[in-house]
């Protein structure tokens, strides 16, 4: 799946008005494809593709935000652990 976000120019809070208009937009500026276009609005209007798509590319940890990695731990120096019995 490609980042609807992405194609569309758009931020994760972006409303249905926003995306329309960002869809008009694309379509002129003719950066991608219609297809990938009409994907990428489809996916964004859909709820659970919409998180999908939140999780993949602006969410994962792996991905592009880096800065949500937890910070490491220096050995010994992390919070004391107790063994549940």
């Amino acid at each position: 799946m490609s980042n609807p976000f992405a194609i569309l120019s758009l931020e994760r809070t972006a409303t249905k008005r926003d995306i329309l208009a960002r869809v008009a937009a694309a379509l002129r500026e003719g950066r991608h494809g219609a297809r990938a276009i009409a994907e990428a609005q489809k996916t964004l209007f859909d709820p659970v593709t919409r998180g999908a798509a939140e999780f993949e590319h602006i969410l994962d940890a792996c991905g592009s935000s880096a800065d949500l990695l937890p910070e490491p731990v220096e050995d010994g120096k992390g919070p004391a652990l107790k063994r549940l019995r």
